[in-house]
Parts: C-alpha cells; sequence; structure tokens
C-alpha cells in the first residue's frame, strides 16, 4: 500500500469517525474483508480516541500555541496527500467530515496469493445516522470524477442483485490497463475499493456469514483473541493486524512491484522459516489506567507441526531458529545492572541463546550470498588464512557468549546526521572468557589499517574507521545483509554507485567481562568513566522506576525482553532532523527503518521526506510533553507476548 493510501486511511481512522450505535445493517469488517486480507486497521469510534487523545500530555502538545504554524502546515500537507490518494475515488479532504457514523477499517488485500503482483485497497465505513452526508459524499465524489474525465459506469452482482458504481480513470501513458474504483452502499456501510474481484467478494459476505473472510483466519484470531482477554472489558481504541510477509508482497505490488537488484531479502526470509511468523496484530489505548498510551501486541508464531518420527525436533525451522528468547528465570533478571548509565536514553535488555543462534544463522547468510558454503568458508578461512588473524570463531569467541544482551542509547548534542550513540553489552562466560575474547579480538584487529588501538583509563578499545581508500576488498555488496560479497571484482563495479552497503564505523572492547560494541568510540569511554567514578545506575532514576511499576502492573514477570526510554531524550535527533529535512540521511534506527519501509524505490537515492518539519517549534518547547515509556516481552508456546506503556512526564 503505498504510504500515502496508509497514511489516508490511518487519519480517517483516527481523526474523523463520529460516534453513533452500531445497527443491525452493520457487519463489522472483519466478517466483510477477505481471508487474504494482509494489512488491517479499524476503530469503533474516533470521537472517543480523539477525547482521550486530547486528554494526554501528547494532546496537550498538540494543542501548544507554540505547535500551531507546523500542524496548520501538516493539516495542509495531509490534505494534498489525502487528495493525491484519493484521487481515483474523487475525495478531497473535506468531503470526508461528519460522514462517520460508526466503525471505519482500512485494509490492504492480496486478491490473489498466488500472483505477488496482486493487490487492493479496501475502506469500509459506518453511515450510521448520516445517510444524508454519505449521499452528499457520492455527489462530491461523482463530480470530482467527472472532474477527472474518469467515465462512470454500473455492474450489477449477479448473485446478490447488488449495484456497484465503476470509476475507470483515464489511460496513462505507459498503461495496458486503465485504473478502476468500485464502491457500493448496503445497509449503513459504504464499501470501496481498487478490484473488482475483492468488492466483489465483499458484496458476498454482506450476510456475516462468509466462510472465507478475514475472521477466519487463524492468525488474526489468536493475535486479537489474546489482546482481547488481556484487556479484561476495556474497550480499545484502534485495533490491527498485519500477515508479514503477505502484506510486504502486497504493498510492493501496490507501489509498481520494482524490484531493487541483488539479492531479494524477502524471498529470502521467505526461504528461510520465517514465515512462521503468521501474525501480528494488537490494541491500542490513549489515557487508559496509569499510562498515557497502553499497547498490546501478540506475535502469532506456533512450532512448526511434525511428524512423529520425525527426526528434526527444532521449534522452527532454518534460520527462524535464530529466533530463540527464553524468559528470564526470575521476575527481575533484566533490571539494569550497576554498569548501565543513569543518564542514557533507552535501555533494552534481552535474554539470547547467542551461540545456537550463531550456528542457525549458516542458512541464511549462505542464501543471502547465493552460494551454498560461504558460512563455512568464511570461518574457516578466518582460521587457516596464512595472511589473516588465523582465529577460530567458535573457541575463540562464539563459545565465550553468555545468555544475555543489553542495548543502551542516547542522543550528542547538537543533533547531526551521527547524533544518535549506541552501546551493545554482551555477557560473558566469566573472567576466563573475557580473557579469551580480549585476545581474540587484539588478534583481529592489530594488523588491521582500519583499526586504530586506543587506550582509555588503562582499557585498550579497538576504533574500527570505513575508509573507503582502504575498503575495496570488504565491500558489502548484499542489500541490508552485512556479509562480504562474493562476486567478481567486475560486477562489484557494475553495482557500486546503487548498491553499496559498508558497515558503520564502529569501536570494540571487552570490559567487566563482558564484550563492549558502539558506534562511537566516546560512548565507550563515557561507559568506562561512569564505572571508575562510581555512583547511581539506571536502576535507582524515579522516571524508570514509574515505568517499571507500571509495565509490572500490566504482566512484566520472568520476561524475555526489558525496555525503556526517556522519549525527551530518545525523540530529540528524530524531531530535530525532520526539522532540518535531514531524517532519510540520519543513522538513526527510526531513519534507517524508515528508510527500509518507505524507499527510495532506487538504489543509492535519498528517501525524499515524507512530512515538511521546517515548521515545528524548538525541540525544548516541547519536550516537557514527552514522558518515559517502557516495554516488556514474553516468549510463549505460540509467539511473542508484548505490552508497552508511555506515562505522563513529572
Amino acid at each position: 500500500m503505498p504510504f500515502s493510501r496508509l497514511f489516508t486511511g490511518a487519519l480517517c481512522t483516527a481523526l474523523i469517525v463520529s460516534l453513533a450505535g452500531r445497527a443491525a445493517a452493520v457487519v463489522p469488517s472483519e466478517l466483510l474483508l477477505p481471508a487474504t486480507t494482509k494489512g488491517f486497521i479499524s476503530t469503533h469510534d474516533v470521537d472517543e480516541v480523539r477525547k482521550k487523545f486530547n486528554e494526554t500530555q501528547l494532546g496537550e502538545m498538540v494543542a501548544d500555541p507554540v505547535m500551531k504554524p507546523f500542524i496548520e502546515d501538516l493539516k495542509k500537507q495531509i490534505g494534498a496527500k489525502m487528495e493525491r490518494a484519493g484521487k481515483k475515488l474523487g475525495v478531497k479532504w473535506a468531503d470526508l467530515e461528519g460522514v462517520y457514523g460508526g466503525e471505519v477499517a482500512l485494509a490492504l488485500v492480496q486478491p490473489n496469493p498466488q500472483d505477488k503482483s496482486s493487490h487492493a485497497t479496501v475502506l469500509i465505513v459506518d453511515i450510521t445516522g448520516k445517510q444524508k452526508e454519505a449521499d452528499d459524499l457520492l455527489k462530491k465524489i461523482h463530480a470530482h470524477q467527472l472532474a477527472n474525465r474518469a467515465v462512470p459506469s454500473t455492474i450489477k452482482e449477479k448473485d446478490t442483485g447488488l449495484s456497484i458504481t465503476v470509476y475507470t480513470q483515464p489511460l496513462k501513458q505507459g498503461e495496458k490497463q486503465s485504473e478502476k474504483s468500485f464502491l457500493f452502499i448496503a445497509g449503513d456501510q459504504i464499501v470501496a475499493a481498487d478490484d473488482l474481484l475483492t468488492i466483489t467478494g465483499i458484496a458476498h459476505r454482506l450476510d456475516g456469514k462468509g466462510r472465507d473472510s478475514l475472521s477466519t483466519v487463524v492468525a488474526f484470531d489468536e493475535t486479537l483473541k489474546q489482546c482481547q482477554k488481556a484487556a479484561n472489558g476495556t474497550r480499545h481504541h484502534i485495533r490491527w493486524f498485519i500477515e508479514p510477509f503477505g502484506y510486504a508482497e502486497a504493498n510492493r505490488a501496490a507501489q509498481g512491484g520494482k524490484k531493487k537488484r541483488g539479492t531479494d531479502l524477502l524471498k529470502v526470509l521467505q526461504s528461510q522459516g520465517f514465515t512462521a511468523i503468521q501474525g501480528v496484530g494488537g490494541h491500542i489505548f490513549f489515557a487508559t489506567g496509569g499510562a498515557e498510551l497502553l499497547h498490546r501486541t501478540y506475535v502469532f508464531a506456533p512450532p512448526v507441526k511434525r511428524d512423529a518420527n520425525a527426526q528434526q525436533k527444532d521449534k522452527y525451522d532454518l534460520a527462524m531458529r535464530m529466533l530463540d528468547f527464553p524468559n528470564s528465570a526470575a521476575p527481575n533478571a533484566l533490571e539494569p545492572p550497576a554498569w548501565a548509565l543513569p543518564d542514557v536514553a533507552s535501555y533494552l535488555s534481552f535474554n539470547w541463546r547467542m551461540r545456537e543462534a550463531f550456528d542457525h544463522s549458516e542458512t541464511l547468510v549462505d542464501a543471502v550470498a547465493g552460494d551454498k558454503g560461504v558460512f563455512k568458508q568464511i570461518w574457516a578461512d578466518l582460521k587457516i588464512d596464512p595472511n589473516g588473524p588465523r582465529i577460530d570463531i567458535y573457541k575463540e569467541f562464539i563459545d565465550h557468549f553468555g545468555a544475555r544482551a543489553t542495548l543502551l542509547s542516547d542522543v550528542k548534542l547538537p543533533v547531526d546526521i551521527k547524533s544518535e550513540r549506541l552501546l551493545a553489552v554482551v555477557e560473558l562466560k566469566g573472567a576466563g572468557s573475557a580473557a579469551v575474547v580480549a585476545k581474540t579480538i587484539e588478534k583481529a584487529f592489530k594488523d588491521d589499517p582500519q583499526a586504530k588501538r586506543r587506550v582509555y583509563q588503562g582499557q585498550v578499545i579497538w576504533e574500527i574507521t570505513q575508509d573507503e581508500s582502504l575498503a575495496e576488498e570488504t565491500e558489502l555488496m548484499i542489500e541490508g545483509a552485512g556479509f562480504v560479497s562474493t562476486e567478481a571484482p567486475k560486477e562489484q563495479e557494475k553495482k557500486k554507485d546503487d548498491e553499496e552497503t559498508k558497515l558503520p564505523n564502529m569501536a570494540i572492547t571487552v570490559f567487566l567481562d563482558h564484550l563492549v560494541v558502539s558506534t562511537h568510540v566516546d560512548f565507550i569511554q563515557d561507559f568506562i568513566a561512569h564505572h571508575a567514578k562510581g555512583g547511581g545506575n539506571l536502576g535507582l532514576a524515579n522516571d524508570y522506576q514509574r515505568v517499571r511499576a507500571e509495565l509490572t502492573a500490566l504482566g512484566s514477570d520472568n520476561d524475555s525482553f526489558l525496555f525503556f526510554s526517556r522519549t525527551d531524550e530518545s525523540y530529540r535527533a528524530t524531531y530535530e532532523l525532520l526539522q532540518q529535512g535531514k531524517l532519510p540521511e540520519a543513522e538513526t534506527v527510526l531513519a534507517r527503518l524508515l528508510n527500509a519501509l518507505l524507499g527510495p524505490k532506487e538504489e543509492g537515492a535519498v528517501r525524499p521526506p515524507e512530512i515538511d518539519g521546517s515548521k515545528l517549534p524548538n525541540f525544548d518547547l516541547v519536550k516537557k510533553y514527552l514522558g518515559p515509556g517502557g516495554l516488556f516481552a514474553q516468549t510463549e508456546e505460540g509467539g511473542w507476548w508484548l505490552v508497552g506503556c508511555l506515562l505522563k512526564k513529572q
């Protein structure tokens, strides 16, 4: 689904729908949508969402006069996006206000899962008590379509007798088929879609008894059933569901189906057992209980079904086995250790069977490289190459890893594209293992021209800088993989301009019986200096304790993941880079995620900003509205359970 459509639908869902009772003529959207629905978002009552959102500090921030120039400009930007997204339907921003009388649902459908180019967008609107407004809307749509030179027609659905309005757009240059949109009103619902098969299927489910609806999808049922059970009668404000791989395929198709060169990571992951993740869904609440925002999410990934006599006993297949995150033996096992810096922007600690995960990554590495045996060859060469460091990756490194990893982050001021600092701290198996790993790191980098040996307060730190003039033979040409290319030099040069992915600068050391890796050498120095001078740690901070108490009340116990964030600090880099128009260029985690999800379509190009943030006020004027938040996750037999919250800032 193009971003503009998703953005349009989410805003319609979250900002426009009016309060109304449900009539008998209204069928829940999950009973209308097909089982091939890959993405879904819905709300019962957005008037209530508006009201509850306005009760939060985020709502107060939006209402603050300092935000007015940006909010007014944002409305114009959203209006333009909606008008572009709704051009086929002939809908404009102002036309939508006041039409909705109940549930609004937006969905991305893959009409034919065997055809990866098939896709459809569906909007379902409850217009209970809003018939006049709906009639006026249809008149406006018709007028807009005629203005766009669309040709209107009507088809009669033969089995139901339902009349479906069709608008056929003028054939554009390069198109073989004209775009079409379909629309009908049945009872107290408007249904619009851009695919005939999809909308006729919905027409056949108007009795609410269809056996091929979204409600029959096990992953959809399981994810939202888990969330409903945890809600204990409290009605959610927004619910959502995604079938990850189907959504990615349909989304790709909706954006034109243009594929990047090189390895198709989507296909690789599908071939490596990750389709065991059948669905992800959840509920979102505003101003509920002690939280400004509360979200519950379930990742449905049941064990692979095997024959009783099967030799394979693992829960999952192939590289999917890497996702083995055991729950803690005790409720407080993931609390911040004494070395956790007290002033970080975020803290994430989790359990992971890293030694096993390394082994299970073999098939993934081979698949990404497109050559079976690459994984073993890499480590064999590392061990025996007379010109290399001669490291046994298992005996001298991986075998010494413990079962816990922790990530810390902060933002270095003034903000620029490299301001977000990350620090990974991996548990080792005691002092003996720490000594072995430290020696291994020394062997690995002492003769590396890109590595610089630093000594800080008696601690050796290796800083690795990716110098292009020294890195020609270690360029990483496989998109998003992080592995050395096996392509010939001419093939590499051919792709260099638009497919090059290099490792970022990094620093590495062994300290306090942990392997410590950072994006910035000065972050490791801060880490060492804090330990030397002593003092408090993150676990003693008031805001951390507030979040921890809320998470415990929400069910945090023997967790596999524990996350804490000071949003007034962790959001700063994203906010100011958006303000500067540099977010797509940034090296923050969020920027990289957005780039992966939203483009660019062409390799090597910089993604244009989705939103112009130039009229945002100074961050210091709005950070007073940004409170602390956190999340915990627990591993279950059928997947993972995640619960998170955002609290008021004191």
